[in-house]
């Protein structure tokens, strides 16, 4: 069976240690959530996995293959893809563009046309620059440009929700599970804890740059203790 670890992994910023032995494993066809206050180190841990950030110590694994400091243009081949808070589209690209620079495989028009069932409003969006594009087609634009190069067997996303209505924000995240029920399990850093909750299978709780709790999103999503510190539950 497919399964992606990270072991005891730490990394940071020149003097500072943002992540601190962080381990956590996302089995074959799971979404599996981390979340946390800000600043807990949620996005490093991401950008260390996906090679942007150097780990200081541990080991990232994914099917039994050591990517651990892997180079970002090398994590596809390996089965990872990556869509990152900031910095996920060419503003100056149109859609049509951003997609079809960001695609590496064969066969770009059936891989376009499959991307555009899951996100249709982007089929009449494709010769408008990205940069002018809704906050809520923006999010829809970076997932698909990872998307559209399936196969690859997990998919990490920081934030995908951030800054959006609440239409768009449901809108990710029927697209979220989605994803999963095509074969692809999803490793998600989300502020929206009570969205990511209810969609995964386990969550992790990081805060000071180490997991703190781990158990089942629904579990989690009835405990008193991450009820009043992360979704605004008075308990």
């Amino acid at each position: 069976m497919k399964q992606f670890t990270v072991t005891a992994l730490e990394s940071g910023y020149g003097g500072q240690h943002i992540v601190k032995g962080v381990t956590l494993r996302v089995e074959q066809g799971e979404i599996v959530a981390v979340i946390g206050p800000n600043g807990a180190g949620k996005s490093t841990l991401l950008n260390t996995i996906a090679g942007l950030l150097p780990p200081r110590s541990g080991s990232v694994r994914l099917n039994g293959r050591d990517i651990t400091g892997i180079d970002p243009e090398k994590t596809l081949a390996a089965g990872l893809a990556y869509v990152p808070q900031v910095g996920n589209i060419f503003p100056t690209l149109t859609v049509y563009e951003t997609l079809q620079v960001c695609y590496v495989r064969r066969d770009f028009r059936t891989a376009l046309a499959e991307v555009l069932q899951l996100f249709p409003r982007l089929g009449a969006r494709m010769r408008t620059c990205a940069g002018l594009l809704s906050g809520g087609e923006r999010q829809m634009l970076a997932i698909a440009r990872a998307l559209i190069n399936k196969p690859f067997d997990l998919l990490m996303m920081d934030e995908p929700s951030a800054a959006l209505s609440v239409d768009n924000v449901r809108a990710i995240f029927d697209r979220i599970s989605w994803i999963r029920e095509n074969g692809i399990s999803v490793l998600l850093v989300e502020q929206n804890a009570n969205k990511a909750l209810e969609i995964c299978d386990r969550a992790y709780v990081m805060e000071s740059g180490q997991i703190s709790i781990e158990d089942a999103g629904s579990s989690l999503l009835g405990s008193d203790v991450v009820r009043q510190r992360y979704l605004g539950v008075r308990v």
